[in-house]
């Protein structure tokens, strides 16, 4: 896959901006570096209990979901991105 296509200021460039995925509203809220991915957000949502380092219940927040930008060996987009529906215009 060409650099081109798939840069991290490109997936960077995606933050902020709504999408629909699994039948609901997400924000993207984060880029992850390694292994290149998208943080989703929920919104509108029910809250879910959140761990601490250790695994405990801690708090409340929203849902959030990591969306892999590439498939296991790396070589193409991944399904679970290309199954993002853009809401933003």
């Amino acid at each position: 896959m060409s650099d081109d296509v798939l840069s991290l200021p490109r997936l960077r460039a995606l933050i902020g901006l709504r999408v629909g995925y699994l039948g609901r509203e997400w924000l993207i809220v984060e880029v992850i570096d390694a292994p290149p991915g998208l943080v989703l957000e929920g919104v509108g949502g029910a809250s879910v209990m959140q761990a601490d380092v250790h695994g405990r219940p801690w708090d409340f927040g929203a849902e959030t979901r990591l969306i892999p930008a590439l498939t296991a060996d790396r070589t193409e987009l991944s399904e679970e991105l290309l199954a993002l529906d853009l809401l933003d215009p």
